[in-house]
């Protein structure tokens, strides 16, 4: 038994022009030498659809293919190529390549013990709010914060950070509508993130976690499972984080990862 629908999902394509967006990038001061571009694959594409730029999203570069930017909107093909027409600037559209854009509807509803392969890029990080003072909530990595708590050298020791990161993942699906089957880390990286301040001034010293997980898991709850497909997983959704991507799921989380690893 399926929940009915709430709401029209959909995916979108797109295969980005990396040199103009670079230099679209540079001449709107949104580059930061070390620091990812997904503040600026945000304002791009805030600058192609406004409201209904798309989230979240995910750059994927492969070698000897094109770039592909792939997100999900709940804005169908028409209502994105209607909000270009009338107000991206031709160099924004160069930049995305939007004549590119390519657009399918996602399945309306999804059924209780459903499985799927995923893969996600995630920055898997909690909120601390020293001395209980929540109006200094700081953001900070989940296994940083995991050898803080656990104490003695010894029991620091013991901490895995994939392990962390694993649970966290979990955690996620879990409150999501969705239960993780298995997953394995792609990649594990430390990265800088650029944000606008309190004035507006783009900054770049905001370092954490970024990793790229596959894996398998099952549908819960439908319709919770769905509205995740729309929100993403965790924090910076809106910059480059968060995106579930499915696949068919073959009973194997090495499969899924040797999958990931080909496309």
């Amino acid at each position: 038994m399926t929940d009915a629908p709430t709401f029209p999902l959909y995916m979108i394509q797109l295969q980005p022009d990396a040199i103009r967006a670079g230099l679209w990038m540079a001449h709107e001061g949104l580059s930061r030498q070390g620091a990812d571009d997904g503040y600026g694959w945000h304002a791009l594409l805030k600058a192609a659809f406004g409201d209904l730029a798309p989230k979240p999203f995910r750059i994927i570069e492969h070698a000897r293919k094109p770039l592909q930017l792939l997100a999900y909107s709940q804005a169908d093909e028409a209502a994105l190529r209607d909000q270009v027409a009338a107000f991206a600037a031709p160099v924004v559209v160069a930049a995305l390549n939007l004549p590119s854009l390519a657009v399918k509807r996602m399945p309306d509803s999804f059924a209780a013990g459903q499985r799927f392969g995923f893969e996600v890029r995630i920055r898997p990080t909690i909120r601390q709010h020293p001395a209980g003072d929540r109006t200094r909530s700081r953001e900070r990595d989940a296994f940083l914060a995991a050898i803080e708590k656990a104490g003695p050298r010894e029991a620091r020791a013991e901490i895995d950070r994939v392990a962390v990161y694993t649970e966290w993942l979990r955690g996620h699906l879990e409150k999501h509508g969705a239960r993780l089957i298995g997953a394995q880390p792609l990649a594990l990286r430390r990265t800088r993130v650029s944000r606008r301040n309190g004035e507006r001034h783009l900054v770049s010293n905001i370092e954490g976690p970024d990793c790229t997980f596959s894996g398998g898991l099952e549908v819960v709850q439908p319709n919770a499972f769905r509205g995740l497909l729309a929100r993403g997983v965790g924090r910076h959704r809106t910059f480059g984080f968060g995106m579930l991507l499915l696949r068919p799921y073959t009973g194997s989380i090495n499969d899924a990862v040797r999958s990931s690893r080909a496309r």
